[in-house]
């Protein structure tokens, strides 16, 4: 609440005005108003509908008492005070006695006073004073996200924090996620309070993070930055090409191409090694063995390898290799077509 003490000593003003009566100088008509401005834009104070015989414009900082005049016209045209320049661009609006201000700094914050008397003819004086208290927002301007870590690991904690050059508050901030598939999320919407928390952080998390400042004047959106969520590998995926099980697990037929393909999900990707029987036959996800045979047979193993976590999964698979024999119960053999049936030869 704003406490204005009124302190009226108009024989200041009969010196510039001669022969003027004051018929009843105890009674001074007075009015307030609060204005909301925006730094770097405009406002307008209308002092009274038409210009009058004289006034003057004072102008009160926050948290002191003492009026300072800016503009002032005893009739012979407005004056405008050094006081003025720091307020923005003022201008007293032509005949009248409203001023115009661009350019709003945060300087001009405060009570504006205009005094504003009237003369008129066989009436005595006619005395106004206005007061117009000018509350300043600031814009908020661009945002930036700070991340605490911008390559958290899967299962821990990561905080985001929206910061700000300026801005007046009451500010809501909105955060939003852009997947890889450029898929765009709202994840959260937190009032006054510029840090969003992601606990248990998952691969999920993984994609661009923008951050949306909102106050009462305007709103502004954050570059985006992107979080990598680090994890893996997973349980391996083996996957056997040409494809055939049997009780005893995968099977081929000798002399095929069998391609072994191992998959993990991991951040970042996984390096693969092929073991067989134990023994490291191949590094890279896919293994393959042209014109198998039945000395192949045996087990099979993916190891997936997080080199920056450095952390692992394995797993193993069996592979039995069949001859192409007529009768596999007799295997080593082959039957030739067209000859004695009753008699085996052997290969």
């Amino acid at each position: 609440m704003l406490i204005i003490t009124e302190q009226w000593h108009l024989r200041n003003f009969v010196c510039a005005l001669p022969g003027v009566e004051i018929l009843d100088p105890g009674q001074v008509v007075y009015s307030e108003t609060r204005t909301n401005g925006v730094v770097g834009r405009g406002v307008i104070l209308e002092c009274g509908p038409t210009l009058p015989d004289v006034f003057i414009w004072g102008f009160t900082k926050p948290g002191t008492d003492t009026i300072r005049a800016i503009v002032y016209n005893f009739g012979k045209g407005p004056k405008i005070q050094k006081l003025a320049n720091d307020l923005g661009n003022l201008t007293v609006i032509s005949n009248s006695a409203s001023l115009s201000i661009e350019k709003l700094p945060l300087a001009a914050e405060g009570v504006y006073t205009c005094q504003h008397i009237l003369q008129p003819l066989f009436h005595g004086l006619s005395v106004t004073r206005l007061h117009f208290v000018i509350i300043l927002k600031v814009p908020v301007t661009n945002p930036y996200i700070v991340m605490s870590d911008s390559s958290p690991v899967e299962g821990t904690s990561v905080i985001m924090r929206c910061g700000l050059e300026n801005g007046t508050g009451p500010i809501n901030y909105i955060w939003e996620q852009e997947s890889r598939e450029s898929q765009l999320t709202t994840v959260a919407e937190i009032y006054d309070d510029n840090r969003f928390n992601v606990t248990d952080v998952n691969r999920n998390h993984t994609g661009w993070y923008r951050c949306i400042a909102i106050n009462q004047v305007n709103q502004q959106r954050s570059d985006r930055v992107w979080l990598d969520t680090i994890f893996g590998p997973d349980q391996p995926q083996i996957d056997v090409t040409p494809f055939s099980v049997t009780e005893r697990g995968y099977s081929a037929l000798e002399r095929e191409t069998v391609s072994l393909l191992c998959q993990a999900s991991s951040n970042p990707p996984s390096q693969y090694v092929w073991f067989y029987n134990n023994s490291q036959v191949f590094t890279g996800p896919q293994y393959t063995i042209t014109r198998i045979l039945r000395m192949h047979t045996g087990h099979y193993a993916c190891l997936a390898q997080n080199t920056y976590l450095n952390t692992r999964s394995r797993k193993t698979i069996t592979l039995t290799v069949y001859c192409e024999c007529s009768h596999k119960s007799l295997p080593g053999f082959w039957w030739p077509p067209l000859l004695n049936p009753l008699i085996m030869y052997p290969l």
